[in-house]
C-alpha cells in the first residue's frame, strides 16, 4: 500500500461520453426573432402615441390656462363698450327661433292638450267608479250566483 496521501485537488470526470450539443430548429429560431422584432416595433409605436397624447394634453392645458388668464385680465380691465344704435339694439333683442325649437314648442303644446283630454276622460271614469260605491249594498240582497262557462279546449286551435 501506498502511504502517500491521495491528491484531492483533482476533479473527478465521468467516463460516459458527452452527448452531442442541442441543435435548435432554425425555423423556430427565425420565428422567435420575427416575433421579438414585432413586439419591439409595437412598443415603439405605443411610446410614440403616448408622447403625442401627452403633447396634445399639454397644449390643451396651456390653451385653457391662457383663456383663464385672458378672462381674468378682461375682468380687471373691462373693455370700452361700443354704443349701439336703437335699430341694432332692437334686432339683437329679438332672436329668431330655429325649426327644431318651433317643433319642440309644438310638441309641448300637443302633449299638454293630450293631458287635458286624458284628465277629462279620467274624471268620467272616476265618477263611474264612485257612483256604485255611493250606493251601499243592502244586507238582505241576495248574493250573485257565479256564471258557469264551458272549460276551454286544450290543444291546437284551428285558424278559423
Amino acid at each position: 500500500m501506498d502511504d502517500t496521501p491521495a491528491d484531492i485537488t483533482q476533479q473527478v470526470t465521468s467516463q460516459i461520453p458527452v452527448a452531442s450539443p442541442i441543435v435548435k430548429n432554425p425555423k423556430c429560431v427565425e420565428a422567435g426573432k420575427r416575433i421579438a422584432e414585432k413586439r419591439r416595433q409595437a412598443r415603439e409605436a405605443q411610446a410614440k402615441k403616448i408622447a403625442e397624447a401627452d403633447e396634445i394634453m399639454a397644449n390643451e392645458a396651456l390653451r385653457k390656462a391662457q383663456e383663464v388668464a385672458k378672462k381674468a385680465k378682461e375682468a380687471v380691465d373691462p373693455p370700452v363698450e361700443n354704443v349701439a344704435t336703437p335699430v341694432e339694439a332692437s334686432v339683437a333683442a329679438a332672436p329668431t327661433l330655429t325649426t327644431t325649437q318651433w317643433l319642440s314648442i309644438a310638441s309641448i303644446i300637443v302633449s299638454l292638450a293630450a293631458i287635458y283630454y286624458k284628465r277629462e276622460e279620467l274624471k268620467g271614469t272616476i265618477a263611474k267608479i264612485k257612483a256604485p260605491l255611493a250606493k251601499a249594498p243592502t244586507p238582505m240582497a241576495p248574493a250573485k250566483e257565479p256564471v258557469l262557462t264551458a272549460p276551454k279546449k286544450k290543444g291546437i286551435r284551428s285558424m278559423d
